[in-house]
């Protein structure tokens, strides 16, 4: 017979499910060692607990499946995924005394509780009883212990670490990180480097040949550092609460059993993935601990974390490449899985996505308007901010989104904008007339008459609190994905200084007041979208009707002019041969 996941999950189905099989704990030594699957059972039937439910099950498939060297499990909060590794290390241990295991946490004491049960387990299970170590030969703190039949070493069997603990001079065979990201942590960015350079210490000490590491994790933010960890290679196996209704917020790392079972029935959509997670249970998690919390520890949802306090988002942006003549008369947006942009990255949430467009229709178009909107700075206390906005049928695109260093009033600060509306053929500049009195305008113009001389200078008033205004101005433009963003402009802010970055002045912008180190290229982007949006008030579907006519009359008039020769009268419509 096959001791595999197929058959340990069919015993549980329906009212199976909740019974403590005593038999699981009668197995055979050899297929103890041999079999993870009956290991992890017999571990359950000898702490009195019911047979594993299907999402435990793949849980521990996963975690003792080594075909991914860096594994990351993201699954509710409750759902035993620390319990699974733990038993997944004591095995180890009986196949291998000479395993090294390095267990880092956020705070040492639950590191060390950690370790602590595994010792317990060691002690309890019949087969590794005599793996115990013994008082007085083997290391035995429940922090720092050794296993009978290990090789002697400077390191020891297992051994539990807070992040920021000293642990220089130790080897690790296997790491485990066990909820190293906390609510705490994510609030200041000090500490997630803090926590950042824990996990990279750790990471040091795995010995050559074993680089083998295995996170358990509950996020906390969009911004969260498990994030960061995908996009250097780490595999992850995310199981949620629920059956999810958008597989795309999972990143392609939606459990396959989750994703199968999705394809086969959409009805599922909404229901509890466990047998111990009814809807009862969830329905008053979800009251408990507010939507945002559930969202993250429970249906493993980070695209959302944030939105209330960080409401613009990248994904809303249509991402294409703008053409300084031209644009499509239609775009469309989408953010299908296959719409999504991997080649291109950014400094916002790690969560949020980039799409290329759904569709661009075939016909194109001079652009109806090209302005540059400038927020300049003051006496070289922040960079002058930059946005290059075109309008086309009802949609902005934005060419370019930059800085330039320095005070405002520099000469080659004026020469470098005067030159960048004479590249992209600007017929407005749009300037702040609160700022300096007038004197950046003043200074301009010289530049401008030199180099730009068809560019014209518009000054505007702003008012209020600027976050808000910012705010006010994207958020409904990007609600409705009018705005296009040249893939160039994006590539080029990925490598700017964070507080420089237009992306991530974009995600990280809230209401509060300065909340904001820096914002000028977002602000300039900002007042630029409120000069144009009096123009955007036409029906897109319209203005596309009547660029038509105009193309297709345009079309006219340069035929009869061809075979203007041809017509004896132009009023009339016959040819003469």
């Amino acid at each position: 017979m096959k001791y595999n996941l197929k058959y340990f999950y069919s015993r549980t189905i329906g009212d199976k499910w909740g019974i403590v099989l005593e038999d699981d704990k009668y197995w055979e030594d050899e297929q103890l060692i041999d079999n993870f699957f009956i290991f992890y059972v017999y571990t359950f039937a000898h702490l009195g607990l019911p047979a594993p439910t299907r999402m435990q099950l793949e849980i521990a498939d996963y975690i003792s499946n080594r075909t991914h060297p860096h594994r990351l499990v993201w699954s509710p909060r409750g759902i035993s995924k620390s319990l699974t590794s733990q038993i997944y290390v004591v095995w180890r241990l009986l196949r291998d005394p000479d395993e090294h295991v390095l267990v880092l946490s956020q705070s040492s004491t639950r590191a060390k509780s950690y370790t602590q049960f595994v010792k317990k387990l060691i002690k309890l299970l019949p087969i590794t009883h005599s793996m115990s170590p013994r008082n007085n030969i083997e290391r035995t703190s429940s922090e720092s212990f050794d296993v009978v039949g290990a090789t002697p070493s400077d390191s020891p069997s297992i051994y539990a670490s807070g992040v920021g603990n000293s642990i220089a001079g130790m080897r690790a065979s296997m790491l485990i990180i066990d909820d190293v990201e906390t609510h705490i942590t994510v609030q200041s960015q000090a500490l997630i480097e803090r926590t950042q350079h824990g996990v990279n210490e750790a990471h040091n000490l795995l010995m050559s040949g074993k680089d083998e590491s295995i996170t358990l994790a509950t996020p906390h933010s969009q911004n969260s550092l498990y994030l960061q960890w995908l996009d250097r290679g780490t595999h992850a196996f995310v199981c949620p609460a629920k059956y999810p209704q958008d597989q795309s917020v999972y990143m392609g790392f939606l459990a396959p059993f989750v994703k199968e079972a999705l394809d086969k029935d959409e009805t599922l959509v909404g229901q509890a993935i466990d047998e111990r997670l009814n809807e009862e249970f969830l329905r008053a998690k979800e009251i408990t601990i507010g939507k945002s919390n559930f969202k993250l520890q429970y249906m493993a949802d980070v695209s959302e974390a944030d939105d209330l306090k960080h409401p613009l988002k990248l994904s809303d942006f249509i991402v294409d490449d703008i053409s300084d003549e031209d644009a499509p008369l239609k775009v469309g947006y989408s953010s299908m899985p296959d719409k999504m942009l991997f080649g291109i990255k950014h400094n916002g949430f790690k969560a949020d996505r980039l799409y290329q467009p759904l569709y661009s229709s075939p016909d194109r178009t001079p652009y109806e308007r090209k302005i540059i909107s400038i927020d300049p700075s003051g006496k070289g206390k922040d960079e002058v901010g930059i946005a290059i906005i075109y309008m086309l049928n009802g949609r902005l695109f934005i060419k370019k989104v930059t800085g330039i260093q320095g005070g405002g009033y520099e000469s080659g600060v004026m020469e470098n904008i005067a030159n960048l509306c004479a590249v992209h053929q600007v017929d407005t500049i749009l300037l702040e007339d609160n700022f300096g009195g007038g004197a950046f305008d003043k200074m301009l113009r010289p530049y401008l008459k030199t180099i730009a001389p068809k560019t014209a200078v518009d000054n505007v008033t702003v008012r209020g609190q600027k976050e808000i205004r910012i705010i006010d101005s994207l958020e409904p433009m990007l609600n409705q994905h009018k705005l296009v963003i040249d893939k160039d402009t994006l590539s080029k802010d990925f490598d700017t200084l964070n507080k420089y970055s237009f992306t991530f002045q974009l995600s990280h912008i809230t209401r509060e007041r300065d909340c904001l180190q820096h914002d000028d290229r977002l602000d300039a982007l900002a007042n630029g979208v409120i000069y144009l949006m009096e123009d955007l008030v036409i029906d897109e579907n319209k203005r596309f009707e009547r660029l038509e006519e105009e193309i297709a009359q345009d079309n006219y008039d340069k035929t009869l002019e061809v075979f203007k020769p041809f017509y004896k009268d132009r009023n009339t419509s016959r040819l003469s041969f």
